[in-house]
């Protein structure tokens, strides 16, 4: 004998709610609190075209980001995709949320070490794009967590597995370089930031203006907090390191003298072409150009595939930029 058809609804209704997705414990680990920053440092999706313009004549430096711009709003059914505070959840105690992504996603920055000098590591701010720099970072950790000896006792690790959380599940998808908001995150510093920025023969979004973006506003707030020793950003492929540079600081000639070191002992040791300028087209608003800028020796790390982390090359070199950093020459 059939049901009733009112029973015969509430059936169908309750198996539709059983199969509704449950917060994993992955989603809830990076729901976090307020932003702790760490103690100072002894070293004071697509591509979318934009409205072609002159470049500006006079090139700008701006050293503080303006206020960031609140947080984006979140659907409720992405409440399980997008990490959200959570008064009940914390994270480890060397773990810091440094600010939230375009659509809402943590960035979280890893240190080890007590030392006085900070030496940052930065992988993931092209998203997916270049997911193997993600990888690389996230197998430094592992690496610094279970081998902390390999830090010498004058330094401290500050490690941020991915700068972009937004382009990340795109994976080598050309959205997957960008942010929510469409924004390629390596032109959007202040260091002679332009709005019609280049990537390869494409114009992309660089944002309104300098620091627009939630994500560089983070974490440029972290970086002149902070005041690391030095600064890296890792990118795939062109196989080379490359220093920042920023002639319109009053002390750009600092940073761009101490980038060119880095960037000389980085590349010495991982095997890495260095000591040429990224010449494959033009760039701006990057950040090892801004962070220079402040005086603080920058460079992005571009490794040689899209695939492979080359984790035993960079943890030599690392090893070997500590080093430079403990003699302080």
């Amino acid at each position: 004998m059939r049901p009733p058809l009112r029973y015969a609804i509430i059936i169908i209704l309750i198996c539709v709610a059983a199969c509704q997705p449950v917060a994993s414990a992955d989603d809830l680990a990076s729901a976090q609190q307020e932003t702790r920053l760490p103690p100072a440092t002894a070293r004071a999706t697509q591509v979318r075209s934009v409205v072609t313009r002159a470049p500006t004549e006079t090139a700008t430096f701006d050293p503080t980001p303006p206020t960031a711009p609140p947080p984006a709003t979140v659907e409720p059914e992405l409440l399980t995709q997008v990490a959200m505070p959570l008064a009940t959840t914390t994270l480890p105690g060397d773990t810091t949320l440094i600010g939230r992504s375009a659509g809402g996603r943590g960035i979280l920055a890893r240190r080890f070490g007590s030392g006085g000098k900070l030496l940052m590591i930065v992988g993931g701010i092209h998203g997916g794009w270049e997911a193997n720099t993600v990888t690389l970072v996230n197998m430094l950790i592992d690496h610094y967590a279970q081998n902390p000896q390999d830090i010498p006792s004058g330094v401290a690790l500050a490690l941020i597995p991915v700068a972009n959380p937004d382009g990340l599940p795109y994976g080598r998808e050309a959205q997957g370089r960008f942010n929510d908001h469409g924004v390629d995150l390596n032109r959007n510093w202040g260091c002679g930031w332009q709005e019609d920025a280049v990537w390869r023969s494409s114009r992309v979004n660089a944002g309104p203006y300098a620091f627009s973006e939630p994500e560089t506003s983070a974490l440029a707030d972290f970086i002149q907090a902070a005041r690391p020793y030095a600064v890296i950003f890792y990118h795939s492929a062109a196989g080379g390191v490359f220093s920042g540079s920023c002639e319109e600081s009053p002390v750009g000639a600092d940073g761009a003298a101490a980038s060119d070191r880095l960037a000389a002992i980085y590349g010495e040791s991982a095997g890495y072409q260095y000591g040429a300028e990224f010449d494959a087209y033009p760039v701006t608003g990057t950040a090892p150009s801004w962070i220079a800028g402040l005086g603080i020796a920058s460079a992005d790390v571009e490794l040689q595939t899209w695939t492979d982390p080359e984790f035993e090359r960079n943890l030599r070199a690392l090893s070997a930029l500590m080093t430079w950093m403990v003699q302080g020459n």
